[in-house]
């Protein structure tokens, strides 16, 4: 991509995620400022901020994505990512959500490109999410927490290797889905 054009995606998102923070300035201060040192924790960031069905704080990542995204302009995946962030400054949480999977996309190419990085980390698809069409999403190793769905279906989802992801389609082979249990 043009070095002209990443500028503009980079203004773009990083006008959509301030505009979102205009007027919070009052909130923050008597808040405490989370920093984020990288792209990945920005990501994840967002995510465990979903899958608390909250958006507070969603819109201060989404400007520090942008930033860090800015230092690493040639990385697979970002453009994705950065157009993701346009939509994160939303009062709605389901538009916030539909941004986040547009997000996950980029982050799974990133990581693709980046497998260092996927230490400590899984890959999870939940079939059942944006009414059965599913999405991918990656976060902290551990209890499924999904940012799709909140706290209706917090631990909805199946734990996949990473060669089983298929962009834009349903893993490929069997999925065993947790999180369906009754009281979970």
């Amino acid at each position: 991509m043009a070095t002209w054009t990443r500028r503009r995606w980079l203004t773009t998102a990083l006008a959509g995620a301030c505009w979102a923070c205009k007027g919070k300035r009052e909130e923050d201060e008597a808040s405490p400022e989370v920093r984020y040192e990288s792209v990945l924790a920005c990501y994840l960031g967002i995510g465990e901020i979903l899958a608390g069905d909250s958006i507070e704080g969603v819109s201060q990542a989404g400007a520090s994505l942008v930033v860090l995204a800015g230092l690493e302009p040639t990385d697979a995946g970002l453009d994705e990512l950065l157009a993701g962030v346009q939509r994160l400054g939303s009062p709605d949480i389901a538009t916030v959500r539909m941004a986040y999977r547009k997000m996950s996309e980029g982050m799974i190419a990133w990581l693709a490109a980046n497998p260092g990085e996927r230490e400590g980390l899984e890959l999870i698809f939940c079939p059942m999410t944006f009414t059965n069409e599913g999405a991918y999403w990656v976060q902290r190793a551990g209890k499924i927490e999904n940012p799709y769905e909140g706290a209706m279906m917090l631990r909805c989802g199946a734990k996949l290797d990473w060669s089983d992801y298929r962009r834009g389609a349903p893993p490929a082979g069997e999925v065993a889905v947790e999180g369906m249990e009754a009281g979970q």
